[in-house]
C-alpha cells in the first residue's frame, strides 16, 4: 500500500517446512515472517551495516503480540503491510497486517516494540537524526490510520 496507506515492506510466499500438523502455517513462523517485515522496515530507515559499524547502534524487539485470524495453506502468497503506530528517538512500535492469497485476506496482525541501544554500553540511546527523521516522517504519514483500540491490547487472564 501506499499513499498515506500502511508500507508494504515484505513479499514472500509459505515455505513448505512452516506447515504444521493441521496443514496450515504454524504459528511460530508467523513470528518469523513478522521478524522480516520489522527488519525490512528498520532496513528502510537506514539502519544497515554501515549504520551499526559506524554507530555502535541497534535495534532490540523488547516486546510483540500477535493476534491470529485465518489459516495460511502451504505456497500461499504472503505480504505484510506495515504502520508505524508511535515513535520517539528511542522507540519504534510498528503495527504489522499479514496479509494471504496475494496480499488481500488479513491472516494475522502483530504489534512490536524496538528500542534503540548502544551496543558498547548495552543501554538504550537516542537513534541518529537521519533514521528518526525516516521514522518520524512515517509516523505522522501513519498518524490516524489505526482505528482506536487496534494497539495496546494485551491477553485476558481465564475467568477475568
Amino acid at each position: 500500500m501506499a499513499d498515506g496507506g500502511p508500507l508494504r515492506i515484505w513479499r514472500g510466499a509459505v515455505l513448505d517446512e512452516w506447515i504444521d500438523y493441521n496443514g496450515h502455517m504454524t504459528e511460530g513462523f508467523y513470528g518469523v515472517v513478522f521478524g522480516m517485515a520489522s527488519d525490512e522496515y528498520l532496513i528502510r530507515m537506514g539502519f544497515d551495516q554501515h549504520y551499526r559499524a559506524s554507530t555502535g547502534g541497534s535495534f532490540y524487539t523488547v516486546e510483540t503480540h500477535i493476534a491470529f485470524i485465518d489459516e495460511l495453506a502451504p505456497a500461499a502468497p504472503l505480504a505484510v503491510d506495515t504502520t508505524v503506530a508511535g515513535a520517539d528517538q528511542k522507540r519504534v512500535h510498528l503495527f504489522h497486517e499479514l496479509r494471504g492469497g496475494g496480499g488481500g485476506v488479513l491472516a494475522a496482525t502483530q504489534e512490536s516494540m524496538m528500542l534503540h541501544v548502544d551496543t558498547s554500553i548495552d543501554r538504550v540511546a537516542p537513534m541518529a537524526e537521519a533514521l528518526y527523521a525516516v521514522l518520524r516522517a512515517d509516523a505522522d504519514a501513519h498518524a490516524g490510520l489505526l482505528p482506536a483500540g487496534t494497539t495496546g491490547r494485551a491477553i485476558r487472564a481465564v475467568g477475568a
